[in-house]
């Protein structure tokens, strides 16, 4: 090129892009910044997802969240079976044994009995170790005996030795109360409101003073309202019944203050206060007075 001599202008056929081309789109800026935000909570949520994870492992390593395995519950031992002959189907085909006829006992080895005791103590195992008679034991072929400590049973077993029976079931024991076993008296009195009780629907004379005859609520019957303390003791009369005998309530009104004796059926009803024993009569020989 000589001096002087201008440069032609360039003849490339691409066009040349303004200045202002080059800075960045409408919102350009806030789009970058936004992916930025999205990055950097990125990058923490994976630092504190790390330390959660971390953490737990320091944890779990140190002992702090100990994770114990599941404790199994021990086999229970195999109860160990007699060799049997097949259980009569009549109670009363079987030997009753107690502690009064101890000396029985050897004579009824090998034999299907029914056995009356106390149990001192039974166990989950099926054992059961009676107080009375003293020395004897019992084993459940099955079920738990747990909740016949301090019963007084009935048992029907396999005698396996005098101081050991063999019971198929619980199904076999049948669990007495201590007032079924009392004596029967020739007269109650208001002293024996267990026994009168565990004695209803059956005939007794019952011995008591009259505080007061009334009549009751339904006007079917006249009452012989009696003392005592710890229940009501009533006899109770049918009204129509009674008439036919010539027994009035007036005439019942003399037995006030008196002692009598009274034989009749012996009802019971629960209430809110103090239960009710009856001794139920309606005939003129029912009752005497004694006193």
């Amino acid at each position: 090129m000589k001096d002087g001599q201008q440069i032609p202008p360039a003849t490339n056929s691409e066009p040349h892009l303004p200045v202002g081309s080059l800075a960045s789109p409408p919102g350009g800026h806030k789009n970058s910044l936004i992916l930025i935000g999205i990055l950097l909570l990125l990058i923490g949520g994976g630092i504190f997802v790390g330390s959660i994870i971390g953490g737990s492992e320091e944890e779990m390593n140190t002992g702090e969240k100990k994770i114990e395995a599941p404790k199994l519950k021990p086999r229970p031992k195999p109860r160990k079976k007699e060799k049997t002959t097949e259980r009569p189907d009549r109670e009363t085909e079987m030997v009753e044994l107690s502690l009064e006829n101890r000396s029985d006992f050897s004579d009824n080895i090998g034999k299907w009995v029914r056995l009356q005791g106390k149990v001192e103590t039974g166990n989950e195992d099926g054992v059961l170790e009676f107080e009375e008679p003293a020395g004897m034991s019992g084993q459940l072929v099955r079920g738990s005996a747990s909740h016949l400590s301090g019963q007084i049973v009935k048992v029907i077993g396999w005698m396996v030795s005098e101081e050991k029976i063999q019971i198929e079931g619980i199904f076999e024991i049948t669990t007495i109360d201590p007032v079924d076993l009392l004596p029967k008296k020739d007269v109650y009195t208001t002293a024996d409101a267990k026994q009168l009780i565990a004695l209803r629907n059956t005939r007794a004379s019952f011995k008591g003073k009259v505080k007061n005859v009334r009549v009751s609520a339904d006007e079917q019957n006249l009452y012989l309202v009696f003392e005592g303390e710890s229940h009501e003791f009533i006899g109770s009369g049918d009204i129509k019944k009674l008439k036919e005998v010539e027994v009035t309530e007036e005439i019942l009104k003399e037995l006030i203050g008196k002692t009598i004796k009274l034989k009749g059926k012996l009802g019971y009803k629960k209430q809110e206060k103090k239960d009710r024993i009856f001794i139920n009569f309606n005939d003129k020989d029912a009752y005497e007075v004694v006193d």
